[in-house]
């Protein structure tokens, strides 16, 4: 029997989001299956940056109609779009964010002593065959699309996939 993992990464902050995909890959690397989810934050690492004045697509009822309401939609979700744009290099930190000078002085450690990004580990944690899930909720409260995700192969399911997840996985991380 195979054994299976799964890591829930709640956080959107640089360091608790490394972590999450440093130990996402080894465990795969292990021959683990590993599943992670993302949860009201924690998908910020997925995101596709965009632009501060960036247009927002219309949502599309036959793709994302499957996962949000889109009838409920509403004036908040683009403005908390505009104030988090997200995208894995531009998480703050949590401890020593410096008005997001952390981040970059941060970032240049982990270069010098060559660990790998985490837009690299993203990367490699999907060629691992690490499957990615999102939160249905947080899909249709913050108005989220997959399709500006800059991995391919995201499920957006419920909290109930989440459980059954973890009642059948021999390790279970909470980030």
């Amino acid at each position: 029997m195979q054994k299976k993992g799964t890591i829930m990464l709640l956080s959107g902050e640089l360091d608790k989001a490394l972590t999450a995909f440093i130990i996402a890959t080894g465990f795969a690397a292990l021959g683990v299956e590993m599943k992670m989810w993302f949860m009201i934050w924690g998908h910020n690492c997925l995101k596709k940056r965009r632009g501060l004045f960036s247009r927002r697509r219309k949502p599309d009822p036959a793709r994302e109609g499957i996962y949000r309401d889109l009838a409920t939609d509403n004036f908040l979700q683009p403005m908390v779009e505009i104030l988090n744009r997200g995208g894995a290099n531009h998480l703050p930190l949590s401890q020593l964010n410096l008005m997001g000078l952390g981040p970059k002085i941060f970032s240049q450690m982990l270069k010098k002593k060559n660990i790998p990004s985490l837009e690299s580990l993203i990367k490699e944690a999907d060629e691992l065959g690490v499957k990615f899930n999102i939160c249905q909720i947080c899909c249709d409260a913050l108005g989220l699309s997959v399709d500006d995700l800059i991995v391919p192969n995201v499920e957006v399911k419920g909290v109930s996939a989440y459980m059954k997840d973890t009642m059948d996985a021999q390790v279970n991380l909470f980030i």
